[in-house]
């Protein structure tokens, strides 16, 4: 005889076998699917380690491998068993909360106002995410942490015939880590317009007529060129001569430089300076004190660089 139970008798000994071995827990409206602890109207317990502090809330750690649903809000916690969004996966456990989002052909339209995308083969070409506002997709912008350096020079160096490299700084700030004090060299953290502000000092000395002080702007990388060159001529000391009414002066030759340089990423700039004044070197004015913002010789020789 045909036993006309047996399908709810099967369903009946498939339910208690799940519930007993722990697979699927049902209680109070609550769903646990490998807990019989279930905290949300659906609770997936993936390594099935939250029955070991039944009936509390399962810890931090167990909760980094738990899908739940909040029984009140409906929103989805992903490694976290409190939700407050609609989407919460900010496990303070897990390192690997990265959310995947794909591509997709919908127009912006169809995808109405919000969605997001992964693309690649759109222009511009390249990866990307993009929000649709409705009507067209456009790409999420992140503004980078801008190149902004300033430098004072408060050790000596000499300057002379041949051009030289200012390096030996002290960094004041460097926001994108992009200045390297030692060298004196700049590294373009990517593609773009930057501007170099140099001012220079030299000591007293007599110096001769029609002279100048250049400074440059001189790329490393690559294939190294002068990108900028600055001119700071002078006119000619009292030398003790019948013309100087037999008096003699020196001459403490300084000035500025601005530049607007256009770089590559992974550019790297270095500022330099040169002079005719004199037939030898000269040293650069620096503080005896660095110490001490208010001594006379600070604050002569500066670098500033700013990324635009």
């Amino acid at each position: 005889m045909k036993n006309k139970y047996k399908g709810i008798n099967i369903i009946l000994a498939m339910s208690i076998l799940c519930c007993s071995v722990g697979l699927v827990s049902a209680q109070a409206g609550q769903t646990g699917v490998g807990t019989r602890n279930p905290k949300g109207a659906l609770h997936v317990d993936g390594a099935k380690d939250n029955d070991a502090t039944a009936p509390t809330a399962p810890t931090a750690t167990q909760a980094a491998n738990d899908v739940i649903v909040d029984k009140t809000t409906g929103f989805i916690g992903v490694g976290v068993s409190a939700p407050t969004v609609p989407l919460d996966m900010r496990s303070t456990v897990n390192t690997d909360n990265a959310l995947g989002i794909g591509t997709t052909t919908m127009t912006a339209v169809a995808a109405a106002a919000g969605a997001v995308r992964y693309d690649e083969v759109n222009v511009p070409v390249g990866a990307k995410i993009e929000v649709s506002d409705g009507s067209v997709w456009n790409k999420l912008y992140i503004a980078p942490q801008k190149a902004v350096v300033v430098a004072r020079k408060i050790s000596t160096k000499a300057i002379g015939t041949a051009a030289t490299t200012i390096d030996d700084w002290s960094e004041v700030y460097d926001l994108s880590n992009s200045f390297t004090p030692a060298t004196g060299v700049f590294t373009a953290p990517r593609a773009g317009t930057y501007t170099f502000l140099l001012t220079f000092n030299l000591v007293n000395t007599v110096i001769a007529d029609a002279t100048r002080v250049e400074s440059q702007f001189y790329k490393t990388s690559g294939t190294p060129a002068i990108l900028a060159r600055v001119y700071k001529t002078f006119g000619q000391s009292m030398t003790g001569i019948a013309n100087d009414a037999n008096a003699s002066k020196q001459t403490q030759a300084g000035g500025s430089s601005t530049v607007t340089l256009t770089l590559a990423q992974g550019d790297t700039v270095v500022p330099r300076l040169l002079h005719n004044l004199t037939g030898g070197s000269i040293n650069l004015r620096v503080t005896s004190d660095a110490s001490d913002p208010a001594n006379p010789d600070a604050g002569f020789n500066n670098l500033t660089i700013i990324e635009h």
